[in-house]
Formats: C-alpha cells, structure tokens, sequence
C-alpha cells in the first residue's frame, strides 16, 4: 500500500526533528567544519591580492562572477540530491544534451528554445528520480547511466559538434546590462538561485528533503512519502539545470555539445567544499554559494598566474578528499554510502 501523508503541522513535525539535530552538541571539529567555508574564501581573496593587484578590482570581480553563475545553479541543483545523502553525476551530461536539444529544434533561439531547455532539464531531473524510486538502485547508479545516455544524446544530434545561436535577442538574456556594468547573466542566475534558497529555507518541501539526509526512517513514521520528495528533489537538480543550458547558451551563443563535462567534477567540490555533507542532513544553498565563489576565485587566480590546468585539477582533487575526510570525522562515520 501506499504510504499515506498526513497533514502534520509543520512546526512540530519536521522542524521539530532538523531543530533536534541541530541543537546536539556540536563537536570542535563539527564548528571547524562549519567555518572553514569561510576562512578558505578569505584567505584565497587575500593570497591572490596580494600575488596579482588586478584580482581584487571591480572589473575581476565581476568576471568571476559572470563565469561562476551557470556554476553555480548547477551547483545548486547537485545539492538538493546531496542534501538527501543521494548524488547526481549527470549534471554536466544533463546540462548539454538540455541545450543541444532545444537549440536542434529552435536553433534561432527565441521563447520555444527557451521553455524547451527549461524543459527538458526538469524532465530529465523527474526522469532521474523517477528510476531511482521504481527500480530502487543507488542514484549513484542511475544518474551515472543516465550521465551516458544524455551524453551519447548531445553528440548523436551533432556529432559532438556546437550548435551556433545567431540571435541578438537572445544573447542579450545573459550578455546584455539590464543594471549598467552588471551582465545580465549574473542578475538572473542570483534571482533564480535566491528563489530556490527561499524554497528550501522556508518550505515544506525544503524541509522535507534535507530532513530526509538526517533521518528518513523517522520522517516514514510521520507518514512522509519519502519517494515522493525525493523525485522532487532531483526534479530541482534537473530544473536548475535547465535554467543554467540557457544562460550559457546565450552567453557563449551557441549551444555547447561537450562543455557541459566540466560542470561535475567542479560541482562536486564546489558543494562539498561549501560545507553541505555528502552523506546528507546538513548544508545549503548557501554553502553551496561560498563553495561556487571559492573555486571562482581559485581558477580564476590560478589562470592570471598561469598556472596549467592540469595542476589545478591535481590541486582540486586533493581539495575534495581533504573537504570529504573532514565531514566523515566531524560526523564520526565510516564510510560514504550513496545508497538512496
């Protein structure tokens, strides 16, 4: 049978549990967890001042910024999943195959490109979370097969190649300045990436799915349809999603066939480097926020002392193993597993 929802009030059913776990006595190590975000964002702003003046001046800034915002959404979709303890590794697949097909039908750009990126994110997100509950696999799993399938589906309708968007209209969604000196890319990913903050802050459904990372047997006994949250959950993933294909697409004026690759491994640590635990329960958009800004900031320091990518890649791996080691000994676990 079904399991029944009952309309619980909210003060005392699922915030009653967050605010329980919340008020445990937190350890030294959980607080170093907690603040570190913060320091390592500090410290990288002053280092990088110091070693190149130009890094901290407006027109920098603002270029980090203007990069960082289709990170950052994606970013903010990879972390409603992670709230849970689950994963999902087709983001970067998902973002590309999102574009390249609404860009295949409406390579002019315009409103159908549009609605249909935002589209086909959602759905590819609904999709996601959908076999994750019927067939009852790791998400780990699911998303990495699906990471294949989006994949195989940007390059089997261009052969890998980009799909150019010749449309001034349509470039003008990210490139243009609504607020004089502020690209509009970063005026609409912060308005979309405060609006799902506020969702998930001050919603039930925001509630719901952090709260299923800290306990999900507890929220089954309140009658909560676990499943049904946690399709949502990847449903926001895949939205978010959506909304970052067509900022990108009309920023860089074209739909990218292979770009969207990168997105995951910089995702990753970009949420678990902010402070979100990859074992679910605890973290946020906003950390999430500070993780997007610190790897920004890194890259972009990185580049003006030309240092390769390839030993920024190193130095980002040994950043998320570290970032990982912390929350599992803050949080006295053993092991990652990504089962749900």
């Amino acid at each position: 049978m079904p399991e029944k929802e009952y309309n619980l009030p909210f003060n005392k059913g699922v915030a009653f549990l967050i605010s329980t776990i919340q008020k445990t006595k937190k350890t030294r190590l959980e607080i170093l967890t907690a603040i570190l975000p913060y320091l390592l964002l500090a410290a990288v702003f002053i280092i990088f001042s110091i070693l190149i003046p130009p890094f901290s001046r407006i027109r920098n800034i603002t270029g980090i910024l203007t990069i960082s915002t289709v990170f950052l959404l994606v970013a903010a979709g990879e972390t409603f999943p992670i709230m849970m303890g689950s994963i999902d590794l087709s983001v970067g697949s998902m973002l590309s195959s999102s574009s390249i097909m609404a860009a295949f039908l409406f390579p002019n750009g315009g409103p159908w490109m549009i609605i249909l990126g935002i589209v086909f994110g959602l759905l590819s997100g609904l999709l996601n979370g959908s076999l994750i509950v019927l067939l009852k696999l790791p998400s780990f799993i699911i998303t990495l097969a699906m990471m294949f399938i989006f994949k195989g589906i940007a390059t089997g309708l261009t052969d890998g190649y980009n799909i150019a968007i010749r449309n001034r209209d349509f470039s003008w969604i990210s490139t243009g300045q609504l607020i004089p000196g502020l690209p509009n890319v970063i005026l609409w990913g912060f308005i979309i990436f405060f609006i799902f903050v506020y969702i998930s802050k001050n919603t039930k459904v925001g509630m719901y799915i952090k709260a299923i990372g800290s306990n999900e047997d507890s929220l089954k006994k309140m009658g909560i349809n676990v499943n049904k949250y946690r399709i949502i959950a990847f449903g926001f993933s895949g939205l978010l999603n959506g909304f970052a294909c067509i900022l990108l697409s009309s920023y860089l004026g074209m739909a990218p066939a292979r770009l969207g690759d990168k997105y995951l491994f910089n995702t990753l640590i970009a949420v678990v480097v902010g402070g979100t635990s990859i074992m679910g329960g605890s973290g946020g958009l906003i950390k999430t926020l500070l993780g997007v800004l610190l790897i920004g900031m890194f890259d972009n320091g990185m580049n003006l002392l030309g240092v390769g990518s390839n030993v920024q890649d190193i130095t980002k791996g040994i950043l998320l193993v570290l970032a990982i080691s912390l929350v599992i000994f803050s949080q006295k676990r053993g092991k990652i597993l990504l089962t749900k």
